[in-house]
C-alpha cells in the first residue's frame, strides 16, 4: 500500500477538485492547485523507479523534497496561525464591516458573501443595536453590479433600514475594502478612525489577514465576527488563504 501511496493520493486531490467544483455548482478558485498537484503525483508514481536509478535525477528529488518538506512546516505554522485567531467577538462597536466576497450568474450572491451578511444580521441584532453596516465591496468584470449594492439590497429585504446602510463600491480587494472604507466612516461618524470600533465581518478563514490588513490602514479598535466555512470547501479555502496571506503580507501595504 505504502508503494502506491502517492497514486492514491494523487486520486483523491483530483476528485476532491471536481466534487467541489460540482457541489458549488461553479467553478472554485484554486481549486486548479488540487487537481494538478494530483496530476503530478501520479506522473511522479510512474517515473519515481528512473529518478531513483540516475544519481543525478536522485540528487535532484532529494533537493525538491526538502523544500518540500519545509514548505509543508510553514504552512501548516500559517495554518495554526489562522485556525487559532479570535473569531467571535461580541463586543458592541460603532460600525460593522462586511467584506464583498463575489457575486454568482452575475447580480447572485454567493454562498460565502450570503453567510457573511446573514453573520452581520446576528451581530446587528444579538450585539450591536445601534451600529452602522459598512457594505465593502466593488464591481468585477464579470458581475453586472457592484457587490455592495447586491449586499444592500440583500439587508433591505431582510429589513436593515437603509439610513443604517453604508455602501463602498470601489474595492477589489481586500486591502482596498479598508482603505475605501475608512473614508465612508470618517465621513459618517465625522471622527477620527482611531476613535472609532469597528466589527469586521468575513468568513472564518479570512479573519487573520483581515485583521492585519485592516491594522495596516490605521483601524485601531477592531473587533471580528466570522461566518463559517462550508464544510466541503474547508481544504481548498484554507489552503489558499495560507497562499493569500503570504502574498498580502509582503505586498499589500
Amino acid at each position: 500500500m505504502k508503494k502506491n501511496l502517492d497514486i492514491a493520493l494523487g486520486g483523491i486531490l483530483m476528485g476532491y477538485s471536481i466534487l467541489v467544483n460540482l457541489l458549488s455548482f461553479r467553478k472554485i478558485a484554486f481549486s486548479e492547485v488540487f487537481f494538478i498537484s494530483g496530476i503530478l503525483l501520479i506522473i511522479y508514481h510512474f517515473i519515481k523507479k528512473r529518478i531513483y536509478n540516475n544519481e543525478n535525477l536522485k540528487l535532484l528529488d532529494k533537493v525538491i523534497k526538502t523544500f518540500i518538506c519545509i514548505g509543508v512546516v510553514v504552512f501548516f505554522i500559517i495554518e495554526g496561525i489562522i485556525i487559532c485567531y479570535p473569531k467571535k467577538s461580541i463586543e458592541r462597536t460603532d460600525y460593522i464591516i462586511v467584506l464583498g466576497a463575489g457575486l454568482n450568474n452575475r447580480n447572485e450572491l454567493s454562498q460565502t458573501l450570503r453567510d457573511r451578511l446573514n453573520t452581520a444580521l446576528y451581530c446587528l441584532n444579538e450585539y450591536n443595536k445601534d451600529s452602522y453596516i459598512v457594505v465593502s465591496g466593488g464591481q468585477g468584470e464579470d458581475e453586472d453590479m457592484s457587490e455592495a449594492e447586491a449586499m444592500e439590497g440583500y439587508l433591505l429585504e431582510k429589513g436593515v433600514s437603509k439610513d443604517k446602510i453604508i455602501k463602498e463600491n470601489k474595492s477589489r480587494n481586500t486591502f482596498e475594502n479598508f482603505k475605501f472604507s475608512k473614508g465612508k466612516i470618517a465621513e459618517h461618524s465625522n471622527k477620527e478612525l482611531k476613535d472609532v470600533s469597528v466589527k469586521i465581518v468575513t468568513t472564518d478563514f479570512h479573519a487573520f489577514r483581515s485583521s492585519m490588513l485592516a491594522k495596516r490602514n490605521a483601524y485601531e479598535n477592531i473587533e471580528v465576527y466570522s461566518s463559517n466555512t462550508v464544510n466541503y470547501l474547508v481544504p481548498v479555502f484554507y489552503t489558499r488563504e495560507a497562499v493569500a496571506l503570504v502574498k498580502s503580507y509582503i505586498f499589500d501595504r
